[in-house]
């Protein structure tokens, strides 16, 4: 069963690799602190630049607030007082001129109150205006910081992959400890693996501790928006990897009659004698390929990428031997998807 304890090799016990997430942390962690201390005087420098703009700014809005203020005091005097002689013509705030007729019964004393509310509106707006410039060239100032900074560590990290910029990298004293660690990982990793290859360990044993590492489970049904995202192998044997729209991966036995769904989309459902399967189609029926399905939830470029990856996989990983249910439950979704594949062939 998933999680059982492994068995021991004539060597000794086999190591655990529960520790392996914070070690490849640590190792990432390192690597983030050493691009940002060669960034950081630079980076200090620019911030410094930039916080003198931002202090002109911030002051400049600071004398602007009480110009706003009164002024908009004075424009909700004005509107109010055109408002009670003419309140059909204050419509949400929105001041509307006075008919011919309206100014003829006042003798124009209502068209002052309405220049005079108009002109006090057209000022608030110009502080308005005024205010929302120099907020706007804050988030500029701060957009620009931060691409600024961003740059300059992906120039770095960017240089890491030079020969050169990765001897620099792993001189750093914190990061050259980090990468021991990782190597140590490595080695521990190769070591277990050989003795998977060599029958040391049981195939079933190596499958069910790394499938207790990842969290993954056997296919079960239902299962929506499903592709054939690779293989994982354990000894003699073979599983697919399905993988649904939500990113979750389940394992299933290989069987090369399956080969055909490797690029297809598929739904797997639980009916009363077992299992159901159907191909996804596209709008004008042709059955969805797994480029379709990548561009529903990445963008194009993306999705042309992974799906390039993904046909460089099926072109080197073919699955030529069946590797046999674990029950009759397993056998049942596989003689499924079996005959499925026949029409997707």
């Amino acid at each position: 069963m998933i999680g059982d304890a492994l068995i021991v090799s004539p060597e000794g016990a086999l190591p655990e690799f529960q520790s392996d997430a914070v070690v490849t942390k640590a190792y990432e962690d390192a690597k983030v602190r050493y691009v940002r201390s060669k960034t950081s005087a630079a980076e200090q420098r620019l911030r410094d630049r930039h916080a003198a703009r931002l202090d002109a700014l911030n002051e400049e809005i600071a004398s602007l607030r009480p110009v706003f203020t009164q002024r908009q005091s004075v424009a909700a005097a004005s509107s109010g007082a055109y408002a009670a002689r003419a309140p059909h013509r204050v419509v949400k705030s929105v001041l509307l001129a006075p008919s011919l007729w309206e100014r003829l019964q006042t003798w124009n004393r209502i068209e002052q109150l309405y220049r005079d509310a108009k002109r006090c509106a057209d000022e608030l707006d110009d502080v308005r205006e005024l205010l929302r410039a120099r907020h706007e060239r804050i988030e500029a100032l701060e957009s620009e910081t931060r691409r600024s900074i961003y740059l300059r560590e992906e120039a770095v990290r960017k240089s890491l992959q030079s020969p050169e910029g990765l001897a620099a990298l792993r001189r750093d004293p914190f990061v050259h400890a980090a990468f021991v660690k990782v190597q140590a990982m490595h080695a521990e990793r190769a070591r277990y693996n050989e003795l998977v290859l060599s029958g040391v360990i049981p195939p079933q044993q190596a499958r069910d501790r790394d499938m207790a590492e990842r969290g993954m489970l056997f296919a079960f049904a239902p299962l929506k928006n499903v592709i054939i995202g690779g293989t994982v192998r354990y000894g003699t044997l073979s599983y697919y990897v399905l993988r649904d729209g939500a990113e979750n991966e389940t394992l299933l036995p290989c069987d090369p009659a399956l080969e055909p769904l490797r690029d297809r989309v598929f739904d797997i459902e639980e009916s009363r004698g077992g299992f159901t399967a159907t191909l996804q189609r596209n709008p004008d029926g042709r059955p969805k390929a797994v480029l379709d399905h990548l561009k529903a939830y990445y963008s194009a470029e993306e999705a042309a990428e992974r799906y390039a990856q993904h046909r460089a996989r099926l072109r080197t990983d073919v699955v030529t031997q069946r590797t046999a249910p674990e029950n009759a439950a397993q056998g049942q979704l596989v003689a499924v998807l079996a005959k499925l594949a026949k029409s997707a062939a």
